[in-house]
């Protein structure tokens, strides 16, 4: 049995989506299920745990006034269905997943979570094609974001749900030029009171051209607008225009970069105070070094959208670095470390992170459908706001068997 080679996901890391990171193993580092040729309908089962030994994020500056640093482990249950079905030139995809995750210490932040997802990836003819589609997700945010102003967790857990509604289209002009668009609908919703001044919904497109070489490398211009309302919190309202070029190069046959960078303006017509412009950009280099062997890196300078209590948005400089090893048929070992600044003065607030993250993990196949993995991550957050620096380390085991 050979596995499928698989890159590094690479997650948004903060503080506030923490939880989600911790307690799905195989969602930082992640090796795709296995299924039979011609399957359409598979089902899985998994079970997992995960200890932490920070689960509130308490500061090191509460640490050393005398604050408990408390872990806990909690055990995650799952199943799901997966769809996938060809239809002439038409694919179909859906999946539906359901978990429950508890809690050794903290039981009242027990939580049922989902995850569904479907989308059509339709095709007329030889020159256009797209993906008509929507998400839903409803996922613990992190234990930290339940935490009362008394330093233990509050009654309810920190739930959010997100759902997204998406189309896109590109049209082949002819064998060099291709054009393409898209548009989507993105809610963020939380069950908490604190948390909901972050709710919001944001409404986007975007247009673009691409020049396609022959060897398979494409560069292009596009522009995206985007509208985002918070609705307990319209001072953060803000309209966004992107003008990026976008360059996939097809360096060898090895070696692939992807460049999107261009200048951003971020308007905030209430508050200009908390206006941003100038320039973004994204590298993300994948490098398949042997037939078993893959490395992936990334640099960036973004805008970021934040769900923070205290500010809206934060432009983000970082580097990350994510390797895979498949070390047998049956074995296989990914890695991955991120460095991330955080700085919030572009949204009016006086306050600059750092974050360190690094996770490995080990997947096991013992038979074609089973697996089994380990993993430990260690989180470094260093803030120029004390009570906002905090260290975790944490260690998952899990399994999953596919039907």
């Amino acid at each position: 049995m050979m596995l499928k080679q698989s890159s590094v996901r690479l997650p948004v890391l903060r503080r506030q989506h923490l939880l989600p990171l911790i307690f799905v193993p195989g969602m930082v580092l992640s090796v795709p299920a296995l299924a039979d040729e011609g399957d359409v309908v598979r089902a899985y089962v998994g079970l997992s745990m995960t200890h932490d030994d920070n689960i509130l994020g308490t500061s090191n500056a509460a640490i050393a006034a005398g604050s408990p640093k408390l872990s806990d482990t909690a055990r995650r249950v799952e199943a799901g269905l997966i769809f996938d079905k060809t239809i002439s030139q038409q694919r179909l995809t859906a999946s539906v997943n359901l978990d429950h995750t508890s809690f050794n210490r903290f039981g009242n932040l027990d939580y049922n979570g989902r995850d569904i997802q479907g989308n059509w990836n339709w095709r007329i003819g030889s020159k256009l094609e797209g993906n008509l589609g929507a998400t839903h997700l409803r996922t613990l945010t992190s234990v930290q974001d339940s935490v009362s102003t008394a330093g233990l967790p509050t009654q309810l857990p920190n739930v959010r749900t997100q759902d997204r509604q998406y189309f896109d289209a590109s049209w082949l002009l002819q064998p060099s030029w291709r054009l393409r668009g898209g548009a989507s609908h993105y809610e963020l919703d939380y069950e908490q009171i604190g948390p909901q001044v972050a709710n919001r919904t944001v409404d986007d497109g975007e247009i673009g051209i691409d020049y396609l070489a022959r060897s398979g490398s494409s560069i292009g211009l596009q522009y995206r607008h985007a509208e985002g309302e918070f609705q307990n919190s319209p001072l953060n309202d803000y309209s966004q225009d992107e003008v990026k070029a976008r360059v996939d190069w097809k360096l060898t046959g090895k070696t692939d970069l992807l460049f999107l960078a261009g200048w951003v303006q971020r308007d905030n017509e209430r508050v200009p105070a908390n206006d941003f412009s100038g320039f973004n950009g994204r590298i993300n280099a994948t490098w398949r070094a042997t037939g078993k062997s893959t490395v992936n890196a990334s640099v960036w300078r973004e805008v970021g959208a934040l769900d923070d209590q205290t500010a809206s948005y934060s432009l983000n400089r970082g580097i990350s670095l994510g390797a895979g090893w498949e070390i047998t048929q049956q074995v296989r070992l990914d890695g991955i470390f991120q460095h991330e600044r955080r700085d919030y003065t572009p949204a009016n607030l006086a306050r600059n992170d750092r974050i360190n993250y690094g996770a490995l993990q080990l997947s096991y196949y013992p038979i074609r459908k089973l697996r089994l993995q380990t993993s430990v991550y260690r989180t470094v957050q260093n803030s120029d706001v004390a009570a906002n620096a905090y260290r975790n380390l944490g260690v998952s085991i899990g399994t999953r068997y596919e039907f």
